[in-house]
């Protein structure tokens, strides 16, 4: 019954460990044995039914006409490869037991499947090279300072075999855009800093700053790397306090890039904070938006941040802060998850902002489920970019865990008909 709540208790000891610095370990993993592979690449067994309109993943009975889901909806175009094109365990936190496996997006078909890997942080995977970078273990308190640490390991669905790129001090790690370099950000014992770099095969380190933070993103074209450095967070010297883009003129696949400061946003202690953050790119309105609060808009010509007005004036406090969040240039609009842990107002919430960032127009959770049914629906990504969203009903993948027949475990919701979308059948 606890395996439902796992990635909130993951997050509550997450937190700990960051402000307290509990535990101090040397540095290095402690010497334990390799990830096991838990199922075959490829395997059918004990895999859920596939997701379509009419078979629920849970109930076998058909749902009421009520609960029926209505549209239909065509994901976004896929990589053509033997690779699933997508393995999530959702957005909301790296942290988890692969005892609940992954939401898995393949050929068309959104199936429920056991992990190929043995998991406590699902760091990220890439469709390009059907990769997973991931860490067997749950992170611990670095050597020097109070910065949760952990390894990087790296499964390859073509291969069917995994190996250590870092044994220690990773603090985030996800894929660059050609699938090739994990992004990673690595404490450094010896500086007391974090630094951002690329990592390209066991031990095989590059250097992108190094007086940086976990708190970076890619923009979506993949030549642009932003990072924020905030001096609330532990492992960021306040002389390494701003926001910065890395440049990569000739693609991530060369050693050439440049660096600048854009902003001060982040020399000034933030309201809130959580592991997930980073900046999210709204390039039509050459901004950054960043969590916090509910968040601040960071201008890309160097102007000063400042955070949207609020509809009637409402206090920004008051507002649900978007964890995950996902920006639509077509929209106009901010889509993000909320912690029901940290409030009754859980689920994922949309914010409709004006042209030109400066106001928050509206703001509302989706869905009309009852109240139980969306308050621990979680964000996944993207089903068709700018348009509609994929969700998981649930924290964690595992079918016996959802709520009710409304839900049935992976669904899609139209920002555009703002109305749940039936999964298409073959």
């Amino acid at each position: 019954m606890y395996k439902k709540y796992w990635p909130l208790i993951a997050l509550a000891i997450w937190i700990s460990i960051l402000v307290a610095g509990c535990g101090t370990l040397e540095v290095g993993i402690e010497t334990n044995t390799p990830p096991t592979l838990i199922a075959t690449p490829g395997s059918t067994e004990d895999i859920t039914t596939p997701i379509s309109e009419n078979t629920p993943v849970v109930d076998t009975s058909t749902p009421s006409v009520e609960s029926q889901p209505t549209g239909t909806s065509t994901p976004t175009e896929t990589i053509s490869s033997g690779f699933p094109d997508l393995v999530t365990i959702g957005i909301l936190t790296p942290y988890g037991s692969s005892d609940t496996g992954v939401l898995v997006l393949q050929d068309g078909e959104l199936t429920v499947q056991p992990s190929p890997i043995y998991y406590e942080v699902f760091w990220d995977y890439s469709p390009v090279s059907g990769r997973i970078a991931y860490s067997p273990e749950f992170v611990h308190g670095s050597d020097h300072n109070n910065v949760s640490v952990t390894s990087l390991w790296v499964y390859d669905y073509e291969t069917g075999t995994s190996e250590m790129w870092l044994e220690d001090n990773v603090i985030r790690a996800a894929w660059s855009p050609d699938g090739e370099k994990a992004t990673a950000a690595v404490y450094n014992p010896q500086t007391e800093q974090v630094e951002l770099v690329f990592v390209t095969g066991p031990d095989q380190v590059e250097m992108i700053a190094d007086c940086a933070s976990n708190l970076f993103s890619w923009s979506p074209d993949g030549n642009q790397l932003a990072f924020v450095n905030a001096v609330s967070w532990a492992g960021v010297k306040p002389s390494c306090a701003g926001t910065y883009l890395v440049s990569f003129p000739n693609g991530t696949a060369a050693a050439e890039h440049e660096q600048r400061r854009i902003s001060d946003f982040g020399t000034e202690a933030l309201m809130s904070g959580d592991y997930n953050d980073q900046p999210i790119w709204a390039v039509a309105q050459n901004a950054l938006i960043y969590p916090d609060q509910p968040f601040w808009v960071i201008p890309l010509d160097g102007s000063a941040a400042f955070i949207p007005t609020t509809p009637d004036g409402e206090d920004p406090l008051e507002l649900p802060r978007p964890l995950g969040g996902l920006w639509s240039a077509e929209l106009n609009q901010l889509v993000g998850y909320y912690d029901a842990s940290m409030s009754g107002q859980g689920g994922v919430w949309v914010y409709q902002l004006s042209d030109d960032l400066g106001s928050i127009e509206s703001y509302n959770r989706i869905g009309d489920a009852p109240f139980e049914g969306n308050s621990f629906i979680t964000l996944v990504d993207w089903w068709v970019p700018g348009e509609s969203i994929l969700v998981l009903d649930g924290d964690n993948p595992d079918t016996s865990q959802y709520l009710s027949e409304y839900w049935r475990g992976p669904a899609i919701w139209s920002l555009v008909q703002k109305d749940w979308l039936a999964y298409p059948s073959k």
